[in-house]
């Protein structure tokens, strides 16, 4: 939250602009409780993941900047799909690579360039480049930041398209 007090010799008030931008662990928790509220066993996510239970509890406390290759077959798992979506579009996957495509394919229909998208995002240009050719599995804090710079939010649905609403 930010506040901002503007005043002069007669007239003083203050604005208040509230920002809120989705983080990993807001976002983990959301996976959370979709597989809480599932009835998919541990054993099961396990086994299609090809990891340990830890695994998926490190991925669900969200206390890392971990790659998005685990959670998208997490979210695969449980029968759900990652959607980035404004008003006018909706780009559904369930494939790590493909986040870079995504990004590619909205940040080229807002007509910016990688530069200028990685200087508002806060990262080296290569960085924007790297994940977009696929030479780099984009991190979870990159996903959002970069998702909420390009003026999106993301969604977990289920495969029926009926969703959990992760607004940035």
């Amino acid at each position: 939250m930010l506040y901002l007090c503007i005043s002069n010799r007669f007239l003083i008030f203050a604005v208040t602009l509230i920002y809120k931008y989705m983080n990993r662990e807001e976002f983990c928790k959301i996976i959370t409780d979709i597989r809480k509220r599932s009835s998919i066993k541990m054993k099961d996510i396990c086994f299609q993941m090809g990891v340990m239970p830890t695994a998926v509890y490190r991925l669900e406390k969200g206390s890392s900047n971990f790659e998005m290759g685990n959670m998208m077959s997490y979210i695969k798992a449980l029968h759900h799909t990652l959607v980035i979506r404004n008003e006018q579009h909706s780009y559904h996957t369930n494939d790590a690579q493909e986040l870079g495509c995504i990004l590619a394919l909205i940040r080229k229909e807002k007509k910016i360039s990688q530069r200028a998208l990685a200087k508002e995002a806060g990262y080296a240009h290569l960085t924007i480049a790297n994940i977009e050719r696929k030479a780099t599995i984009i991190s979870i804090d990159t996903l959002l930041k970069i998702v909420d710079v390009l003026g999106y939010d993301i969604k977990i649905e289920n495969n029926e398209h009926s969703g959990i609403s992760l607004k940035l």
